[in-house]
């Protein structure tokens, strides 16, 4: 099958997609092709208006929240829709995620990488790093890291709040600078039911304890997380700081009751795929 995209300058989306598709492209069942190049589907975004053409099936992907980013037209207009949680449209969706495709090395890459960095040193207390103030709790992640770094210094190295003079790296190298700090401030914009991005995944596979709120908070292993939604964040943190054995074994704990996988997507897109290439 030959895709293309809708916006071919938008590198980041055009990445992770790839990562997405990443097993399809290695058995060379899915090929990406320019939009001349007699495409057999179209993939679109959220973020930019498009079009569809005659007799050319268009798939959206998203890894964003429904309610913020809405897509550009009905989703049973779309051949599949693919994103993180399922939306309210009647359509064909298939869930996937966004934590296994944001960096471009496999996921089962950095289950391994986890290990390595759980036994790295921590030399700095906490990191932050946002560079957008969109959706509900961007005032709240602000004011978060206000209130911890008036207690102790919370490097912020996103483009909001910057206090180091550099951006962090992008990137595996990125968890390799989060396996430096003990902690990382992760909120999502939002707290939508069942909205989950890569925020929590990222410190915890650089073994650095997530400080995390949203939509999927209580779904997550309390053992590991420091719970931002509770009023006493900055108790947690003191209990921890006080209690090194007690920290350890968060940061050690698993996050999630089962490791992140693409097996269930990819089935049910081959699933897709084979009904598509038989009519």
């Amino acid at each position: 099958m030959k895709i293309c995209f809708t916006e071919e300058g938008d590198c980041d989306f055009i990445r992770w997609t790839s990562n997405l598709f990443r097993t399809f492209l290695q058995e060379r069942s899915i090929t990406f092709v320019g939009q001349t190049e007699s495409p057999d589907a179209m993939i679109a975004s959220v973020w930019r208006k498009h079009e569809f053409p005659a007799g050319l099936p268009v798939i959206l992907v998203t890894n964003e929240n429904w309610r913020l980013f809405r897509p550009h037209a009905p989703l049973r207009n779309y051949k599949a829709v693919l994103g993180l949680y399922q939306p309210n449209e009647p359509c064909t969706f298939i869930p996937f995620p966004y934590a296994a495709v944001h960096l471009d090395v496999p996921i089962e890459e950095l289950y391994k990488l986890r290990k390595e960095l759980l036994k790295q040193k921590k030399t700095r207390f906490c990191c932050f790093v946002v560079s957008g103030i969109i959706g509900q709790l961007a005032a709240d992640r602000i004011a978060l890291f206000q209130r911890i770094d008036s207690w102790k210094r919370v490097h912020s190295a996103g483009r909001l709040l910057n206090n180091v003079n550099s951006l962090a790296p992008r990137g595996v190298e990125f968890l390799h600078w989060i396996s430096k700090f003990r902690y990382m401030i992760c909120l999502e914009n939002t707290k939508e039911p069942n909205y989950i991005t890569e925020k929590p995944f990222q410190p915890w596979f650089a073994g650095t304890v997530p400080i995390y709120d949203g939509g999927c908070v209580d779904q997550l292993n309390q053992r590991a997380i420091v719970n931002a939604s509770s009023e006493d964040v900055l108790s947690q943190l003191e209990a921890l700081e006080a209690q090194p054995d007690i920290y350890e074994a968060k940061r050690h704990a698993p996050l999630c009751d089962r490791p992140v996988s693409l097996a269930s997507f990819e089935q049910q897109f081959r699933k897709l795929m084979t009904e598509w290439q038989s009519r």
